[in-house]
């Protein structure tokens, strides 16, 4: 557990790995540590924080919470451990290593209801979450980020289901989001036409659309039933089907001209969608070639 104001002995920790990313004021942390000195894990911070255990050993752990419980229980893969904004949280850990994915969400968010410290809890769907953002963790492509979008989102979304609790939760807008205008889902497609090979973000598709970020996805969904980042997948994969049914280009080609990170991206991803690996497709009968 880290954060950009760490004390000097946070500092000290033995980090292994680290990547940080951002998002409309949360925050994701996917680490490792190596923990076989005695480590201290400190909070008190104006925001939620999440800790999902992902990996590791543990010998030896001991937390307290200024309001909540204290608990020497080792954490198991998938245990959650919830630090409710303006807790004093600390913690002593030793073992080999510890990784983990920390989740950073703005209190002001959830202001219409307590969230209560935990230790050790389970939730299921929490850690299919935080398990997939880290194996994330390595890729830096636009597909990459758009997912690390939709999954914060809905980190956040069930935090403020699962873990508010008390007063009465904010109610969701009755509107529903308008789908985009066949104005708007032409200037999507030209778009794309040419930049597949280029990085596409977020912000270039709302810029295109002259949208908010906020309001992407929701009209993505409204629109199409997908979010944007499955939205740019299925055309970056329609068009390396293309591709390969009308030219020679080797896949790397391929992969690099669709805006897939590398060969094996591209395959993965053509193989789960089409159910059969590129090079399946030269040299089958077009009636039966997947669509």
């Amino acid at each position: 557990m880290q954060n950009e104001n760490a004390s000097s002995n946070e500092r000290q920790r033995n980090v292994l790995a680290r990547r940080q990313w951002s998002d409309q004021s949360r925050q994701l942390i996917v680490a490792t540590e190596d923990i076989t000195k005695p480590t201290d894990w400190c909070f008190e911070e104006s925001w939620h924080a999440v800790v999902v255990h992902l990996g590791g050993r543990l010998r030896r752990m001991e937390s307290v919470f200024s309001r909540g419980p204290s608990s020497a229980v080792l954490p198991a893969i998938g245990d959650v451990w919830v630090i409710p904004a303006g807790q004093r949280y600390a913690a002593i850990a030793q073992g080999e290593r510890a990784h983990f994915a920390e989740f950073h969400l703005p209190a002001q968010a959830f202001d219409c209801g307590r969230v209560d410290a935990r230790v050790a809890h389970r939730d299921a769907f929490l850690h299919q979450l935080a398990d997939r953002l880290a194996h994330l963790a390595a890729r830096e492509d636009d597909l990459a980020a758009m997912m690390r979008h939709t999954l914060i989102e809905a980190v956040s979304l069930h935090f403020r289901d699962v873990y508010q609790r008390g007063a009465e939760r904010a109610k969701p807008s009755s509107r529903s989001a308008h789908p985009l205008s066949e104005r708007q889902r032409a200037r999507l497609d030209e778009f794309l036409a040419v930049s597949l090979h280029e990085s596409i973000r977020l912000e270039h598709l709302a810029v295109v659309l002259d949208v908010s970020e906020s309001q992407l996805t929701q009209r993505f969904k409204a629109t199409f039933g997908i979010t944007p980042w499955q939205y740019v997948l299925r055309a970056r994969l329609a068009e390396a089907a293309r591709l390969l049914d009308t030219t020679d280009w080797s896949v790397s080609d391929i992969a690099l001209r669709t805006g897939f990170s590398s060969p094996s991206h591209l395959a993965t991803a053509y193989g789960k969608h089409f159910g059969a690996p590129p090079s399946g497709r030269r040299g089958a009968p077009a009636s039966s070639r997947p669509d």
